[in-house]
């Protein structure tokens, strides 16, 4: 099975023009799970000790041209903080899979859109939902979606809608960006709210 994060790796690697390094740790990671007492799943702590000392060289649009953010941990008590005065969750797609708070901050930013969207890994899940899940959030949307289980499920569907050309991997000048091949289709979370939370998974 192709592992998503070294693909990931190697597309970096042509864009920025030399080899990345695994970082040995992460200490934010391990700061956080140590706040929250749980268990950072294995796929995203790789993540973020393989692509993500490189995320801030450029806004590499990663995640279907929504832009990658490097872990910093000060964001989650921020954003805990200014979604007090975000609209309330009226929904979340499948039912039980987050809890339906307008944010919490063990839900770790991965990518934003610079408008008030974000795609997140979720440490404190909901009953029907798993830690470490992919999901939306932020003030832009009053519905949460459950995106996919895992980090790794997230980025194996990416890989699939490479290989089948639903999106095009631009490569090179510092910067890697992933895109819709469909004009219409502009925004993952958008998707996601018209066509359900399971759009983006292979069919």
């Amino acid at each position: 099975m192709t592992d998503p994060i070294s693909v990931l790796r190697d597309w970096l690697t042509t864009a920025i023009g030399e080899a990345l390094t695994e970082q040995p740790t992460s200490p934010a990671l391990d700061s956080l799970e140590a706040t929250l007492n749980v268990q950072v799943p294995d796929d995203l702590r790789r993540y973020f000790r393989v692509i993500g000392p490189y995320l801030t060289r450029a806004e590499h649009g990663l995640f279907y041209g929504m832009t990658a953010l490097p872990l910093e941990p000060g964001w989650g008590p921020e954003l805990a903080r200014a979604s007090a005065h975000w609209p309330p969750v009226e929904a979340v797609d499948p039912p039980g899979t987050l809890r339906p708070v307008p944010f919490d901050p063990g839900w770790v930013l991965l990518a934003h859109d610079h408008s008030g969207a974000y795609l997140a890994a979720d440490l404190r899940p909901g009953p029907a939902g798993r830690v470490g899940q992919i999901i939306s959030c932020g003030p832009r949307d009053t519905r949460r979606l459950q995106l996919a289980v895992s980090l790794t499920e997230f980025l194996t569907d990416l890989l699939w809608h490479a290989a089948r050309g639903t999106v095009q991997v631009e490569r090179g000048a510092g910067q890697l960006d992933v895109w819709f091949t469909d004009p219409e289709v502009t925004h993952p979370i958008d998707l996601c709210l018209q066509r359900g939370a399971a759009a983006l998974r292979r069919g």
